[in-house]
């Protein structure tokens, strides 16, 4: 069962929403481009608008010197990303490193290459993404950075059916991103299975994901509630057929996924369609504690966790694993 059936299901039998019309969308229909569109110019829009609209929060997100800190203003998501690319620029060091980013994003990955490219003695830049919008951007970029044109690849594809004989170059490290919370998207299991495919022995996973703790869910619902989550869930229901009604709705709940509790962020956009209203699921997002971020990995990605890091209120986490060799 997907995360969003096993959200609806709970929702709808035991929640608030009892007897509302509730209707989801998986992550592929809200960001691929990989399947002719019924509407080839409004799809292209709306996909490049969702794809801007997560560049601007993260350029927000690492610009803003207070987001994320203590209460003594240390530890901010820049300084974070600070961090992140010193460690990534240390295994990195006089070895010949291919940067794989699953669903890539130019903010961040700027800062890390303009690092690692000085690290490495090569550097081997492959983006995969089931938006095809990202290419140019990603592309205006990195080249400037990675300088060769031989060194940057770009895949437009669904990550699931990529392989390691893909993503196998020759090199002494493989360091395989997942940014902006996407490993919360899917089930343990299904992330677990994507990193198997994935990663051989000289492979890192390094994972960007924002926390549950106790004292920290005024971080999430303020997250979704910010501007940028909100227009995305418009854009959401837009490319889906349905007219928003106003903003949507963030819920925090308590799932058993896997034979674990979860905490996951819900978002339900107020739609109408056909003169029937009801709710559209725009987001669901896992958010883990960090002890279940480090046996998740360690359970279902058959990894070792070298490093991790955190933002100052602890709310990111930043997560360096090495992938074990098959017993």
């Amino acid at each position: 069962m997907s995360l969003n059936a096993v959200v609806v299901d709970s929702l709808t039998r035991r929640g608030p929403y009892q007897g509302d019309a509730l209707w989801t969308v998986e992550n592929h229909a809200k960001y691929s481009t990989l399947q002719p569109p019924s509407d080839p110019a409004q799809d292209h829009r709306i996909h490049h608008q969702i794809f801007l609209l997560m560049c601007a929060l993260n350029e927000q997100g690492i610009g803003a010197d207070g987001l994320c800190t203590d209460r003594q203003g240390h530890g901010s998501l820049k300084s974070l990303l600070t961090q992140l690319t010193q460690r990534l620029a240390a295994l990195s060091d006089g070895n010949h490193v291919h940067y794989v980013e699953l669903g890539p994003e130019p903010v961040k990955t700027r800062c890390i290459l303009a690092r690692l490219t000085r690290a490495a003695a090569t550097l081997r830049y492959t983006a995969i993404d089931i938006n095809s919008t990202s290419e140019p951007a990603m592309r205006a970029t990195l080249m400037p950075i990675i300088a060769d044109p031989a060194r940057f690849h770009y895949l437009a594809a669904d990550y699931r059916s990529v392989t390691q004989e893909t993503l196998r170059h020759d090199q002494d490290l493989t360091l395989i991103t997942m940014f902006g919370f996407q490993e919360g998207n899917e089930p343990p299991a299904a992330t677990g299975r994507l990193i198997r495919t994935l990663a051989d022995e000289r492979t890192c996973i390094i994972s960007e994901m924002q926390m549950y703790e106790e004292g920290l869910e005024s971080c999430i619902t303020a997250f979704y509630a910010h501007p940028g989550m909100r227009q995305f869930s418009s854009l959401v229901a837009l490319q889906q057929g349905f007219v928003a009604l106003g903003d949507h709705h963030v819920h925090l709940v308590r799932l058993k996924i896997g034979g674990e509790l979860l905490h996951v962020a819900v978002t339900l956009q107020p739609v109408e369609q056909r003169q029937q209203r009801g709710y559209l699921l725009t987001n669901c997002c896992i958010k883990y504690t960090p002890e279940q971020f480090r046996r998740v990995r360690r359970l279902h990605g058959n990894c070792t966790v070298l490093d991790e890091l955190a933002s100052g209120d602890g709310s990111v986490r930043c997560q360096i694993a090495q992938h074990l060799p098959s017993p």
